[in-house]
């Protein structure tokens, strides 16, 4: 993790060199934004699945139960993008960001006791809500303002945070493991409000005014459509390998916690790198041409566990889910930015973060049932690989639609 933040500050100090005071702000808010998705989406979320192992073993809840919890955690993400679009008033883009990732610390604090499901459920769930509220806010508040020649870049810096906290938390877990789950919990925790008191110091002040769009205008297009629908069926391609390749690895394979949260780090590092290069890829060739070529990348490495438990075979799938599942958040806000007004964008990202939300959330109640009813990981990936190559097809169609509009 220090070697990644050590990247990301290189390239900080070099923004610093190179812009203005008005591209300073900017890019402090790129770098605070990257802190909020790595405590919010990170470390809250994605962190969850090198741990469900851990949590099995110990008998704090079975398996079922371990992953119905997970589930938890994207219904909550529907909930707090669900608020988020609904928000009609001025937020002040700094302190509600401070607020959420205070309150995802303590949520992370408070798992540290096994006072049963109920309990743990309810954690979940509203770390779920201000993850999904993070992931709003970040959308509107940093890729929104960045100027159209930058959004690839900008966005590739702030949701790479999804990608460091899913590493850190690969890399972390298992040694910290040794200190028992209550330990782990709590570092996590206070880790997260170290973070909190960094984005303190380091974010700008802003104000979002969300929009209302008026009667007879038309929000949704048909390129707008597909794009959304694409982007939710990515969920679908995405949730076996964040809920379930770690268990995959650590008890089907047979392979233990420490191999299990490794294939979680290595997706966590993709995650960490796809953002900001697939970001600066679509600066150049479009974002809903790299968005499509990159679903069909996905595709196949979701795919690649049905057929084989090499080692290699599955770093290398962990890879491709993780660079390009967390790349889409780029990609797909930045074509949104390009296809409606400013004034529309939050309400519009907000929609689309609900219909991934929503998807996520149904998908990973699906998927958690249907493995309590077949014991089989491998049909889990087979159906994601599906999904994500219709989620290809999508965006293709999108992106023909958006030409013959603007021709």
């Amino acid at each position: 993790m220090a070697g990644l933040l050590c990247c990301y500050s290189r390239w900080y100090r070099a923004a610093l060199t190179q812009s203005a005071m008005g591209e300073f702000s900017l890019y402090r808010a790129a770098f605070s934004g990257m802190l909020a998705m790595l405590v919010g989406i990170g470390i809250a979320r994605f962190g969850y699945a090198p741990l469900i192992p851990a949590l099995i073993a110990a008998h704090w809840f079975n398996a079922s139960a371990a992953f119905w919890l997970g589930a938890m955690n994207f219904l909550g993400y529907l909930l707090g993008a669900l608020g988020m679009r609904s928000w009609r008033r001025p937020i002040h883009t700094r302190f509600a960001v401070l607020a959420l990732m205070a309150v995802t610390a303590f949520c992370l604090l408070a798992s540290a006791w096994n006072l049963g499901v109920v309990y743990a459920a309810t954690w979940r769930l509203l770390s779920g809500i201000t993850g999904g509220a993070l992931m709003v806010l970040m959308g509107a508040a940093v890729v929104g303002r960045a100027p159209p020649d930058k959004r690839g870049r900008v966005g590739g810096i702030t949701f790479a945070g999804m990608g460091v906290g899913i590493t850190a938390a690969g890399l972390l877990i298992p040694r910290l493991l040794h200190f028992g789950l209550s330990a782990t919990w709590i570092i996590l925790g206070l880790l997260s409000l170290l973070l909190t008191c960094i984005v303190a110091w380091l974010m700008p002040p802003a104000t979002i005014t969300p929009q209302v769009a008026l009667p007879g205008t038309r929000t949704l297009t048909k390129p707008i459509v597909f794009l959304f629908a694409g982007y939710s069926l990515c969920a679908i391609g995405f949730v076996p390998h964040v809920l379930f390749l770690s268990s995959f690895v650590a008890i089907a394979l047979g392979r233990g916690v420490a191999a299990g949260a490794g294939v979680s780090a290595v997706l966590g590092l993709a995650a960490a790198f796809g953002p900001p290069i697939l970001g600066r890829v679509a600066d150049r060739f479009g974002f809903l041409t790299t968005l499509a070529a990159s679903y069909f990348v996905m595709a196949i490495a979701v795919a690649l566990p049905v057929f084989s438990g090499n080692g290699f075979i599955l770093a290398l799938s962990a890879a491709g889910v993780g660079a390009v599942a967390l790349a889409a958040v780029v990609l797909t806000s930045g074509a949104l930015a390009m296809m409606v007004p400013p004034s529309r964008l939050a309400a519009t990202w907000g929609l689309a973060t609900m219909a991934y939300a929503v998807m996520q959330a149904a998908s990973a109640a699906g998927f958690s049932y249907l493995f309590h009813i077949s014991a089989s990981y491998r049909l889990l990936f087979a159906i994601g690989a599906m999904a994500t190559f219709i989620t290809a097809i999508c965006i293709l169609v999108s992106r023909s639609l958006a030409v013959d509009q603007s021709g």
